[in-house]
């Protein structure tokens, strides 16, 4: 039990992998309660249904109702992103001194960034089923990416760098 209770703990001992894997752990799963969330409510979709959509958008459209291998790969593909972007902000952290200097407001900034190179640059190049620009939807969005992503990246990471000046 105690190497289990070790893995989250980053008051006392921790390392570079742990603070990645436990940041990208946590955004994804923020980000995806409440990708479930919004979706549910702008679209109807239940929360298979939104992470095979995730799945689309390397296997296209078939994926959502593709039964449990999309919705695996829809999963993996989303702690994929999770993992990248926590292990992008770690490595910044330490050589970009306003990322330490401004915490908060960098990790709010960060989420916006996730939105944005996601929705205008990613998004449109994969295979997803192409719907019209929602404001509020992407209103919605930007919030969560900023309060629910960037956020607690930038917070998990801090307490590691804190730790250990």
């Amino acid at each position: 039990m105690t190497h289990i209770t070790s893995i989250f703990d980053f008051t006392k001992s921790s390392s570079a992998t742990k603070t990645i894997l436990w940041s990208g752990f946590i955004a994804g799963n923020l980000d995806a309660i409440a990708g479930a969330v919004v979706y549910f409510i702008f679209f109807g979709m239940n929360p298979i249904q939104v992470v095979q959509f995730i799945g689309s958008g390397i296997h296209g459209p078939t994926a959502i109702g593709g039964g449990l291998s999309m919705f695996i790969a829809g999963l993996l593909y989303h702690f994929l992103i999770s993992y990248v972007v926590a292990g992008i902000y770690f490595l910044a952290y330490s050589k970009i001194k306003i990322l330490r200097d401004y915490k908060i407001v960098m990790g709010l900034i960060f989420g916006l960034g996730i939105w944005l190179i996601m929705n205008l640059i990613i998004l449109p190049q994969s295979n997803i089923p192409k719907s019209p620009f929602d404001v509020n939807l992407a209103i919605v969005g930007i919030i969560w990416h900023m309060a629910l992503v960037g956020l607690p990246i930038a917070l998990i990471t801090s307490l590691y760098f804190d730790k250990k000046a």
